[in-house]
């Protein structure tokens, strides 16, 4: 799942078969303490974080408020955050960590990997430029939309902004193929709202933001210098609402088999046959054999698209496209810009009330554009091989123990099984940072404006991603995931996981840690990924990453009445701070959740054996439990966690330490929970994964 900084960008641009551990926030300073001892040999072992603890909240009843309760009571939300956590004291840990590494890059060589990453930096601070220049930066792309001639000049000129991330009506990705992962294939998506969600548009619950969105739109155009931009703002959102229309739910989207449909390009016409493929495509590439066959996400959008294309004006669409150039690079350009959009997308949307601090949002630019060769480089300082090492041998442990419970598994047949161990067999997880890393040779940071340097990066980026269809998937390679990013991720197709330097820190994961911490913690994460591999989704791709039903009718059938108990426990459950129909959608979130249940019972299996390896038979859970509700520490604004309840595919931090622990045996005998305990969940109700 790709998640990230830019929330309605993000939401939009789902990345099938890319499962992430966390969409996050932005960051700012805590400190840590955590209990220590000293182990055998003189090492000072840490224990869990225990400073945020509430004891008047039994674990029995609160296990997530029991550990953070206290955290929470006094913790206030900064003014430039719409949320903040555990993940977010990595973030900001990291970011402090990157500026040093790119204002010492000040002196590097043009065109090397780090002239190019400082050039990205400074022209983010340097403001005043960018406000001199206005939106001259975007006079060229504004230009060629104003003097396409009709609509098939006007596709042309669509598939050419896809190229700079510029949402059209077509979505483009390139991925592995899901029926022959050893090669890459285009898949067409959903697109061209500018809301998180179509939902946004369809329900009553969201007027304040549709209202705040048509506000956003009249802005930026009134800034662009646009003629009547009230008026131009009011088609535009018509339009896209009748695009959102054709749309495909959260909950569907993420459904494998049905959003598999590859097909032919020339048949592409017999689904939408009011669009302009031949002229779009055209725009896309130089090199239309690439798209000969593509992967069509949601056929049934493509017909709502062709007919909009067709039936409305071409001077509408010319509106529609000049404001979507300009809200994807309103970030980089002058105040007017800049704060029309912190305004709709991070005080509307999530309730964020300042912007951050300008070096902040330089850091994260350069992450977003050149994130491959910042993070290699954040890796080689801060990730000694040491840590690797340990890290490695955690992965090792958990596989282990991945491999024996599935192995055991009765529920299924002794085929799926052996099927399945297989699939863990194949599991390949790399660690801190991939062995090859991107090469960057091929762009060119312009002298000039900042817009122009960020237009570079992106449209080197898409090349790069056409690339990949001219040769074979490699296994070894990142895309979705940086070094230097507080995440990880897990791809169906490749069968590999991905787990970033930046998030191999304390408290997730410290060397000088007591097992029960690490396992706990980033123990937990690692096991969630690997549980990816037996979702909802994961569970139709087998061995070699290849999307076929390799259950059988029976195991099918068990599964689905695990997956339905899952979803029956996670759809009542309402946020502290939510009304009641802003409560968790179990069908959108069933596919974390289920990673989030493996994740911890095999950590849990995990940390078992390494016990017994010391000796210890009767292992003490508390502390393992502890790390784990710490993890998911969390304090957030009520419009960010109403507009992730609605639209993430994870659960809220709440739920992903309470109901999840509910469902575990070892936290019943740690804890001594008795059927008057609220965190007690009847055992006909418990899933055991």
């Amino acid at each position: 799942m790709t998640g990230c900084e830019g929330y309605s960008d993000a939401f939009r641009a789902r990345r099938m078969g890319r499962r992430r551990f966390l969409w996050t926030a932005a960051a700012v300073p805590v400190l840590v303490s955590v209990a220590a001892c000293t182990g055998s040999g003189g090492r000072r072992v840490t224990g869990p974080d225990l400073s945020g603890m509430d004891m008047g909240v039994r674990a029995q009843d609160d296990l997530y408020r029991h550990i953070n309760g206290g955290w929470l009571r006094d913790f206030r939300l900064p003014a430039d955050k719409p949320a903040y956590g555990t993940f977010d004291e990595l973030i900001d840990r990291t970011e402090e960590r990157l500026r040093g590494m790119l204002e010492g890059m000040s002196g590097a060589a043009a065109g090397s990997d780090e002239g190019q990453l400082y050039a990205v930096y400074a022209g983010c601070l340097d403001t005043a430029a960018r406000e001199r220049a206005g939106i001259a930066p975007l006079s060229d792309l504004l230009a060629d939309i104003d003097n396409a001639g009709g609509k098939a000049d006007l596709a042309r000129v669509m598939g050419r902004l896809t190229a700079l991330g510029v949402p059209g009506l077509i979505g483009v990705r390139v991925a592995a193929d899901r029926k022959d992962p050893t090669r890459h294939r285009v898949y067409l998506s959903q697109s061209g709202v500018g809301m998180p969600d179509g939902s946004y548009y369809r329900d009553g619950r969201y007027a304040e933001q549709q209202a705040a969105y048509r506000t956003y739109l009249e802005r930026i155009g009134r800034a662009a210098n646009s003629a009547d931009p009230s008026a131009v703002a009011a088609r535009v959102y018509e339009l896209e609402s009748r695009i959102a229309g054709g749309h495909v739910e959260l909950a569907e989207f993420i459904e494998n088999m049905a959003s598999y449909n590859a097909c032919r390009w020339d048949e592409l016409r017999s689904l939408a046959p009011g669009f302009d493929w031949t002229e779009w495509l055209a725009g896309v590439t130089e090199r239309p054999q690439r798209f000969e066959t593509v992967v069509v996400d949601q056929p049934g959008y493509l017909p709502v698209a062709g007919r909009l294309w067709a039936e409305t004006d071409v001077a509408v669409w010319r509106e529609y496209l000049r404001l979507k150039v300009i809200s994807r690079y309103a970030p980089a350009l002058s105040t007017a810009f800049t704060e029309a959009h912190f305004e709709w997308n991070d005080r509307t949307l999530q309730g964020t009330q300042q912007p951050p601090e300008q070096w902040r949002t330089a850091v994260r630019m350069v992450r977003e554009r050149l994130g491959d060769a910042l993070g290699r480089a954040y890796a080689a300082r801060y990730f000694p091989a040491e840590s690797k090492k340990l890290a490695e041998d955690l992965v090792a442990d958990l596989l282990h123990a991945y491999r024996t419970a599935l192995g055991e598994a009765q529920w299924m047949s002794p085929a799926s099984r052996q099927t399945a161990v297989a699939k863990v067999d194949k599991v390949i997880a790399i660690v801190g940072a991939p062995s090859r890393g991107r090469d960057y040779t091929g762009l060119t940071i312009p002298q000039g404006d900042f817009t122009t340097v960020l237009r570079a990066a992106d449209a080197f980026e898409f090349s790069w991603q056409l690339g990949k269809l001219e040769r074979p998937v490699d296994r070894g390679e990142w895309d979705f995931m940086t070094p230097a990013d507080v995440n990880a991720s897990y791809s169906w197709e490749i069968n590999h996981i991905c787990l970033p330097a930046a998030i191999l820190q304390p408290p997730f994961f410290d060397p000088e840690a007591d097992a029960a911490v690490n396992y706990g913690g980033i123990g937990a994460v690692i096991a969630h990924e690997m549980g990816h591999g037996f979702d909802t989704g994961g569970s139709k791709y087998d061995a070699d990453g290849v999307l076929r039903d390799w259950w059988t009718p029976e195991d099918t059938a068990a599964f689905a009445a695990k997956t339905s108990l899952v979803v029956d426990q996670y759809d009542p459950l309402v946020p502290e701070g939510l009304k009641p129909e802003q409560h968790v959608d179990g069908a959108l979130t069933v596919t974390e959740n289920l990673a989030d249940l493996r994740g911890l019972t095999t950590a849990l299996a995990a940390f078992r054996l390494g016990e017994q390896r010391r000796g210890v038979t009767d292992p003490d859970y508390r502390p393992l439990f502890q790390a784990y509700a710490r993890m998911w520490r969390q304090c957030a604004s009520p419009e960010y966690l109403a507009m992730m309840v609605g639209l993430d595919s994870h659960s809220p931090a709440e739920f992903r330490v309470n109901q999840v622990v509910r469902n575990m045996p070892e936290f019943y005998t740690a804890y001594r929970v008795q059927p008057s305990d609220r965190m007690y969940l009847e055992p006909g109700k418990r899933v055991a994964m």
